[in-house]
Order: C-alpha cells, then sequence, then structure tokens
C-alpha cells in the first residue's frame, strides 16, 4: 500500500492518464528500487494526502537522490511502457503504440561502400 501511494505520488493520473497504482505489474516491477526508501517514509505515509505526500517524498530525494532517482526512472520506464499508457498516448496524440519497426520508417537501401574499409583490415579475432 505504501509503494502504490508513493507511485500515485510520482505519477498520479487524471481523466487522460491511469493512475501508476491501477496498472498491472507496475509496482512489482518498482519493488528492487523502492525497498530501500520505503521504510524512510513518515508512518502512515499511505494515508496523507496528495500534497503532504508529495512533501514527503520531496524530502525523501532530498536526503537520497541517488536512491530516489532510481526509483522514479524505474517508475517512469514501467509506466510509459505499460499497454494501458502506450493505448492513452495513442489515442490522446494519434501516434501508434507500437514499435517503430518493421511498419515504420521507411529507410534508405543500405550502401556495401560503408563497409570497405572493415573489409581489407585484416581480422583481429582467432578461429575457434
Amino acid at each position: 500500500m505504501t509503494l502504490a501511494a508513493l507511485l500515485d505520488t510520482l505519477l498520479p493520473g487524471d481523466a487522460d492518464w491511469p493512475a501508476a497504482s491501477t496498472l498491472d505489474g507496475l509496482a512489482a516491477g518498482c519493488e528492487t528500487e523502492a525497498a530501500p526508501l520505503l521504510p524512510l517514509l513518515p508512518p502512515g505515509f499511505a494515508t496523507l494526502d496528495a500534497d503532504h505526500r508529495e512533501a514527503a517524498a520531496r524530502t525523501l530525494e532530498a536526503a537520497h537522490p541517488a536512491s530516489f532517482e532510481r526509483l522514479v526512472a524505474a517508475a517512469y520506464l514501467a509506466y510509459y511502457t505499460h499497454p494501458e499508457v502506450r493505448a492513452a498516448l495513442e489515442r490522446l496524440t494519434g501516434y501508434e503504440a507500437r514499435p517503430p519497426q518493421p511498419l515504420g520508417y521507411d529507410l534508405p537501401p543500405f550502401d556495401e561502400s560503408l563497409l570497405e574499409a572493415q573489409r581489407k583490415r585484416a581480422p583481429f579475432w582467432r578461429e575457434a
């Protein structure tokens, strides 16, 4: 419950975006980074209002910037790659929520001449 509240403090959601705690598997993906920080939050953190949770998170960030940065990076990665968030992104922007290849950008044909210098080099490995 404390981890969910901390993630919702970082990624609260709104009418267009889901809150972090509502996304299946997101909290589990952040447990390793959150574990050292959760005991440092004030007692009853999950029951605090949003302003007090944010203040506590800022205090935690100031005291443990490297650990907090790792948690934020893990949370953002898990959030913005989650299918529900990618669907919201597609709905809001029209940008398709899929990898760019193989359906994506047209690429120019490969220029084989770029390999000439490498082909002229003697091998730098041993035959196995």
